[in-house]
């Protein structure tokens, strides 16, 4: 699903899209570079580091992902292998699945509008021809 750019997502989303397509090229990334990302514009490191620690997996090896989020020391700038955890991917595909609906929705309101329509037409017809 793409960026909409008139319409706000929260951070969490934007950076939960970033890192399944980061995973899904198989690139790596440090804090530093998605802060920097024109994508992620307006989230600073410290939000990128705390979204991170909280939705994605430990990228490489274990306790890595603090090491990775620590904001002492020169560690933002290592890159990691992110990825969602799972709960955090299947809570995506939820979304997704809500906004499809939504969309479906929308279609079958249109739908029934002309249908009722077209009711109208052939009936005001059918006593016309009568």
């Amino acid at each position: 699903m793409k960026n909409k750019s008139s319409t706000f997502q929260p951070d969490v989303l934007r950076l939960v899209q970033f890192v399944l397509k980061k995973a899904e090229k198989r690139e790596s990334f440090s804090v530093t570079e998605a802060s920097r990302n024109s994508e992620l514009n307006g989230i600073g490191d410290y939000r990128i580091a705390e979204i991170l620690r909280e939705v994605c997996l430990e990228p490489n090896g274990p306790d890595s992902k603090f090491k990775l989020t620590d904001p002492t020391g020169n560690s933002w700038s290592q890159q990691g292998r992110w990825s969602l955890k799972p709960e955090a991917y299947f809570g995506y595909l939820s979304y997704l699945s809500n906004i499809s609906a939504e969309h479906a929705n929308k279609n079958a309101k249109v739908a029934i509008w002309i249908a009722i329509a077209t009711l109208v037409v052939t009936t005001v017809l059918g006593v016309w021809g009568i």
